[in-house]
């Protein structure tokens, strides 16, 4: 423990070698690459998964919903009430649409586990908000979590501030992208934003703001079909919005 009561963040990773193999995490690395893409005399370096997909959460994943019950999350549906975390509070947020599935694929997880016996597994670049010792919300990616860092847990039905005791990296089949009102979702609990591969949530909660006005005047018009992808897998459509309008609206700040 340091001077401040946090947790000293020296311990190290765990992989999981039935899971994550030498040769495994290679090949994985391998299927990185780095785009491109050109934005008028100025190019931006995105690092992104074959295919351009932002992978997200772990398909053992559970969404507690406004009802108290909980769902697995490649079950979930747009319109379900999930239960989330805002500016401290516990409040009830609707599910937009799916923006990922896939059943079969692979992934490489952080599997971040807090004191409070809480798990979330992400992808290495999935956003996540952290507790500092001055109180502030912060933003970061699965990587860059370390033993001691606070995460925001519900827990006995009320927020608390968990420190993460042990991290793993391991393969694991299946991964879902999820997108509510409110930009953030409880895994497991375990208060987690919906954006992967861009710097900034904030940012990119703003630039989907297009995505939340067509879902209300969708669900106005009763054209569900248009968000509730669940009957299928693959990438959604909207996943290019934000790049669309990043075009126009600080590229840099948003993608890696």
């Amino acid at each position: 423990m340091n001077n401040a009561g946090y947790p000293s963040k020296n311990s190290q990773y765990n992989v999981n070698p039935k899971m994550c193999s030498t040769s495994n995490l290679n090949q994985w690395k391998k299927k990185f690459l780095t785009r491109t893409i050109l934005i008028g005399h100025k190019y931006t370096l995105i690092n992104t998964a074959i295919g351009g997909r932002a992978q997200c959460f772990s398909g053992d994943s559970l969404i507690k919903l406004s009802n108290g019950e909980y769902k697995e999350i490649g079950n979930l549906q747009s319109s379900d009430e999930i239960i989330t975390i805002d500016q401290s509070k516990i409040i009830s947020t609707e599910m937009i649409v799916m923006l990922d599935k896939q059943i079969s694929k692979q992934a490489l997880f952080y599997t971040l586990r807090t004191d409070s016996g809480n798990e979330i597994s992400l992808t290495e670049y999935h956003l996540i908000p952290t507790i500092n010792s001055n109180g502030n919300e912060n933003y970061l990616f699965a990587k860059q979590i370390k033993i001691g860092d606070y995460l925001f847990v519900l827990l006995n039905g009320k927020l608390k501030y968990s420190p993460v005791i042990n991290i793993t990296i391991e393969m694991k089949k299946g991964y879902y992208a999820p997108l509510t009102m409110k930009g953030t979702l409880l895994i497991n609990n375990v208060l987690a934003s919906c954006f992967a591969n861009v710097n900034n949530h904030h940012l990119a909660q703003y630039y989907m703001t297009p995505l939340r006005y067509y879902y209300k005047f969708a669900r106005f018009m009763s054209l569900y079909d248009l968000f509730n992808i669940n009957k299928t897998e693959g990438l959604h459509w909207t996943v290019n919005i934000m790049l669309y309008f990043a075009r126009y609206f600080k590229f840099d700040a948003l993608c890696l």
